[in-house]
């Protein structure tokens, strides 16, 4: 059904090119997005718990206490990283609607208590502090520059020193026309978002480098996506 609808935003390809921006989305009715919603967390909580053993391989949990998941959507993310680590515990931010859907799957993986929830905007909110771990998967594609830039300065005020941000997402080479799937997934963020994109490796060292974070590197995964980790002092 998340790939159905998609359908309508894709048609718009040449209007959007046009405009530099989407256009579907203005011409949406109100209740467009309660629609939306549970078909997209659920496909996006098939394809989290696919890439969840990859992700855990490359982060792994020594010294990870505490894990914040931004935009955690399903929580798949940290049940995964719960169920690697007995002491570990972990939160899920995102809206309410999306709450209610990890909320389920928490429950069913025996994890409530150790994996909680808060509502909130990954836009604007302050995350607290004392994390060790910061999660930002699937997140940034969604974003403009500028809100990248302030996502994570958040996110290093967020953590415990020592601790680490990681950003799983499509990331394109220098010139921003490679790897496909990267380049074509920014299209999907043309048609489909105000001011998104796939990002390239160099747009992400930036903005870490400029957030603060030290060690910055580039992790290769298995797969269509890959990894940016920063540490803090």
């Amino acid at each position: 059904m998340h790939t159905a609808h998609l359908w309508h935003r894709w048609s718009t390809l040449t209007e959007c090119v046009a405009g530099g921006t989407a256009v579907a989305r203005r011409q949406e009715p109100p209740d467009a997005a309660d629609q939306w919603t549970e078909p997209f967390i659920a496909a996006i909580h098939r394809n989290a718990r696919e890439r969840a053993p990859h992700v855990l391989r490359a982060v792994g949990t020594a010294g990870v206490h505490r894990m914040l998941d931004v935009g955690g959507g399903s929580g798949a993310y940290s049940i995964a990283f719960a169920q690697a680590s007995a002491g570990l515990r972990a939160e899920v931010l995102d809206r309410p609607a999306v709450l209610a859907i990890a909320q389920r799957h928490i429950e069913a993986a025996g994890l409530v208590g150790r994996v909680t929830t808060r509502p909130g905007d990954l836009r604007s909110d302050a995350f607290g502090e004392g994390y060790d771990l910061v999660l930002v998967s699937a997140i940034c594609h969604m974003l403009s520059l500028e809100e990248n830039r302030d996502l994570l300065a958040r996110c290093y005020r967020a953590l415990a020193p020592e601790g680490r941000v990681v950003i799983q997402d499509f990331i394109l080479d220098p010139d921003k026309t490679s790897p496909k799937m990267a380049a074509l997934f920014s299209l999907n963020m043309l048609v489909g978002t105000e001011r998104g994109a796939s990002y390239s490796e160099p747009e992400y060292a930036q903005w870490l480098n400029e957030a603060g974070f030290i060690g910055v590197r580039r992790v290769r995964l298995h797969g269509p996506s890959g990894l940016m980790v920063g540490g803090r002092l």
